[in-house]
C-alpha cells in the first residue's frame, strides 16, 4: 500500500500568492502607486461613478480603508469625488484624465506580471490552471475580478 504524500495545495497557493503580490508591488514602483491603489483604479475604471460605500462593500473592507486609498489617489490627481446627484450624502468616484492615463499604463505592467507567473505553461496548461483556480475561488465565494479582504477585518 502506497502512502500518498500531502499535495500541500493551500500552502503552495499561499506561497505563490505572497510572491505574486510582492512582485506586483515592485512592478508598480515606476508608476508610484501601490497594489491597493491599482485595484481601486481598476474598479473605478470599470464602474465610473461608483460610490465610496459600494467600493468598500465590493472590496470587503471598512469605509475608512477605502477613503484612505481614495485620498492618496485624489492627492495624486488620479480620481475625483463628486456628490451624487441622487443622494447628496453619497460621493461618486470618477477617474480624472490623469487617472485614465495611469490605468492605461497599468495594463502592460499587469500583463507582463501575468506572463512572468505563467512562464513555462502552454495554452492548454493555462486553461486547466485557470479553470481549477476559478473553481476553487468560486467554491470559496471569491470573485475573479475583485481582490476582497477575506480576513474579516473592516
Amino acid at each position: 500500500m502506497t502512502v500518498r504524500r500531502p499535495r500541500r495545495i493551500a500552502f503552495l497557493l499561499s506561497q505563490l500568492g505572497a510572491d505574486a503580490s510582492a512582485a506586483f508591488e515592485e512592478a508598480l514602483t515606476p508608476l508610484g502607486i501601490t497594489a491597493s491603489e491599482a485595484g481601486l483604479l481598476r474598479m473605478i475604471g470599470r464602474n465610473p461613478g461608483i460610490s465610496q460605500k459600494a467600493a468598500s462593500e465590493q472590496l470587503g473592507v471598512g469605509p475608512s480603508r477605502v477613503v484612505a486609498v481614495l485620498d492618496r489617489l485624489e492627492r495624486g490627481g488620479h480620481v475625483e469625488r463628486r456628490r451624487s446627484a441622487t443622494d447628496r450624502r453619497s460621493h461618486e468616484v470618477h477617474l480624472t484624465p490623469d487617472g485614465e492615463r495611469l490605468l492605461a499604463a497599468l495594463r502592460p505592467i499587469a500583463e507582463a506580471h501575468e506572463r512572468a507567473f505563467t512562464q513555462g505553461l502552454d495554452e492548454d496548461d493555462l486553461d486547466r490552471l485557470a479553470a481549477s483556480l476559478s473553481a476553487i475561488a468560486a467554491a470559496r465565494g471569491l470573485s475573479r475580478d475583485i481582490h476582497r479582504d477575506t480576513r474579516g477585518q473592516g
